[in-house]
């Protein structure tokens, strides 16, 4: 049996979600953009709109020196207000305005052994070419019902030519997943999930609320399940080889994928919904393939969009805002790293202030969206099952990772089982696409603070098979991944995710 740590089934059952009847949004508050976070320069704003004229994006080649030192390195970052990107054992990826240049930063904070080189020259240059706002796929934005733009298989476009209506899920060739979508159209793909495929052929696809933002939008998640064959007898194709362990017979065993905390990494949900999609479609073509046998051995969950505020601000306002839009107690500032504020070893640093980037908040769980999803990891029993796997979707860096992220000194008892996992998910991913994912612990790939979600799922509520996952790409795009590599980076993860699947299920539940 193995150790679960001993905060938790307690404190989940006691987690009281706030009540919502009257958002907090609502009030009376000062402007969005006065409330956010400083820019890294003073960019002008034009139509409520923010820029990034003449900002980098540079990545600091750490000397032997600062590599040891790469914690106080970070906090020196943090602290000083820069927008950090990407962290790894020996690089972070910093965004400069144009007035500080790396010789500021080589000679105020750094061993003269470290070296810069920009891989972003002109970050609105690629703000603005990686935008589809002016996209003939683009999906018009309504916040009608599923059914009223789904009347016909083609749209006309810009140019008076028909297209394929992008909420027509009878295919994977859906143009929706060729671009980014506003909030309102992510969730109508859900919901035409439910009405496209619940109860065909034994699916079963229903939404849900797991609790609402800070300003009062829904967080949805979506449940696909198919009803079990028992006369289908289904090999696993390329399979692990069978491993001991698990949970008792008879118990509903639930895979939870969950995406977009930051608001800026915009790939991550629509990966997300990618993956439920192809799973529902190749199980429905074939009864007897890996799809259909996982589906009918597990309930796939997905929560695309864990935080739907700084989403939104991210496509309305600043395309580089990460953080959710809960008011902090500051005047100037607002906003919860959501990946800092899980509650497994989280910690206030009171170096860093509210108008970071990194502000994991006062407390663990102050923000409304952690507080949501904790509960839904840890209560499935009201649900009648038990959430065997949890997978967090960011972006960027193209890794699979294990706990713990918050230090190399916490090591969980099943790091064996997760690496081999984690190993084979990388090599699916590479082998579907051909692109590079390395797998390992995130306290080693990268730099992450106390208070994220795969520790808590691991170390609070007991699930086994917990990971984080960076999507593409390794800096040459950043967050501003186009939208012509929006399908190849989801159909990866799809291959990787399914590996896990089929490892698990191996694992514990093959006779």
């Amino acid at each position: 049996m193995r150790r679960v740590h001993t905060l938790s089934i307690l404190f989940l059952s006691s987690l009281i979600i706030p009540t919502f009847a009257s958002p907090r949004g609502s009030r009376d508050v000062q402007s969005p953009l006065a409330m956010g976070s400083p820019a890294v320069g003073d960019h002008p704003v034009s139509g409520g709109v923010q820029r990034y004229e003449g900002e980098k994006v540079w990545r600091v080649r750490l000397g032997d020196h600062d590599m040891a030192r790469r914690g106080a390195v970070m906090e020196v970052f943090e602290t000083s207000g820069m927008d950090i990107w990407h962290v790894t054992s020996t690089t972070i990826d910093v965004r400069l305005d144009s007035s500080t240049t790396p010789n500021d930063l080589l000679h105020t904070y750094l061993h003269p052994a470290t070296t810069f080189e920009p891989f972003i020259n002109d970050l609105q240059s690629l703000v603005d070419s990686t935008s589809n706002n002016n996209d003939e796929n683009d999906t018009p934005t309504s916040s009608s019902s599923s059914s009223s733009s789904s009347s016909s298989s083609l749209m006309k476009s810009k140019n008076g030519k028909n297209k394929q209506d992008p909420f027509n899920l009878t295919t994977i060739d859906t143009p929706f997943h060729d671009t980014y979508h506003p909030v309102q159209d992510l969730y109508k793909f859900g919901d035409k999930l439910v009405e496209t495929f619940d109860g065909i052929k034994g699916i079963e696809v229903e939404s849900f609320e797991i609790g609402k933002t800070w300003e009062g939008r829904k967080i949805k998640g979506w449940s696909a399940k198919m009803v079990k064959d028992e006369t289908i007898k289904t090999k696993l194709a390329d399979g692990p080889s069978r491993r001991k362990g698990g949970i008792a017979d008879g118990v509903e065993r639930e895979f939870v994928v969950q995406s977009g905390q930051h608001g800026r990494e915009w790939v991550g949900p629509s990966s997300a919904f990618y993956f439920v999609h192809s799973l529902i479609l190749n199980a429905l073509s074939d009864p007897s393939s890996d799809a259909a046998l996982l589906l009918q051995s597990f309930t796939f969950t997905v929560v695309p969009l864990l935080n739907p505020d700084g989403y939104t601000y991210s496509r309305e306002h600043s395309r580089m805002w990460r953080k959710n839009r809960q008011e902090v107690g500051s005047k100037s500032c607002v906003g919860i790293d959501l990946n800092s504020n899980w509650g497994y070893k989280w910690r206030y640093p009171k170096s860093v202030s509210a108008c970071s980037d990194s502000y994991p908040g006062k407390e663990s769980f102050e923000a409304y969206e952690t507080q949501a999803m904790a509960y839904y990891l840890g209560n499935g029993t009201e649900r009648g099952t038990k959430v065997r796997a949890f997978v967090d979707l960011h972006s960027y860096g193209q890794l699979f990772m294990f706990p713990f992220a918050h230090s190399c000194e916490d090591f969980p008892i099943d790091a064996e089982m997760l690496m081999e996992a984690g190993l084979g998910v990388a090599k699916a991913m590479r082998t579907k696409q051909g692109e590079g994912y390395e797998a390992g612990q995130a306290c080693d790939l990268t730099y992450r603070a106390p208070g994220d979600a795969i520790d808590f799922a691991y170390g609070v509520t007991d699930i086994r098979w917990s990971y984080s996952a960076e999507l593409r790409d390794t800096g040459t795009y950043g967050f501003m991944l186009p939208p012509s590599l929006i399908r190849p980076t989801a159909d990866e993860i799809t291959a990787g995710l399914m590996y896990l699947a089929k490892f698990i299920y191996v694992a514990e539940i093959a006779d």
